[in-house]
């Protein structure tokens, strides 16, 4: 699992390193649904509703789990970061809820590097990765 685990952030590293910021930020501004944690679906396929992640034209992000998020994103060449984040404080029963949460939370809050990838949105920092699927273009 670890081998895995180590594996995954090695790929999702050189894919990160090797991404270049999207030519505009249409590449971004989508609804994005979160598909995997460090390349495990587990977490997320236990979740009823699959947490949402919206991003528009002008970089404003929403996130839609147990506890909603809202900022504004800031891009460089290979990182992202979040300016004014503001969240909710709910207390969240379901753990994996609360797990794909404080991944998102932590990925947004970064720095972390990005890749927009056709349909899909890698987040990931030193130690972990975020997986996202576009679910609709605005």
């Amino acid at each position: 699992m670890r081998k895995t685990l180590l594996t995954t952030l090695f790929i999702a590293t050189i894919l990160t390193g090797c991404a270049n910021s999207p030519k505009n930020t249409t590449d971004l501004a989508n609804t994005w649904v979160v598909s995997a944690i460090d390349g495990y679906t587990q977490p997320v396929d236990a979740l009823t509703t699959k947490p949402q992640l919206q991003i528009n034209k002008n970089l404003h992000v929403s996130y839609s789990g147990c506890n909603s998020l809202t900022g504004t994103m800031h891009i460089t060449a290979q990182d992202i970061t979040t300016k004014n984040l503001v969240s909710t404080q709910k207390m969240c029963i379901q753990n994996e809820q609360a797990t794909v949460d404080g991944f998102v939370k932590q990925m947004l809050t970064g720095p972390s590097g990005f890749l927009v990838n056709n349909n899909t949105l890698i987040l990931s920092s030193d130690n972990h990765t975020v997986t996202f699927k576009r679910i609709k273009n605005k």
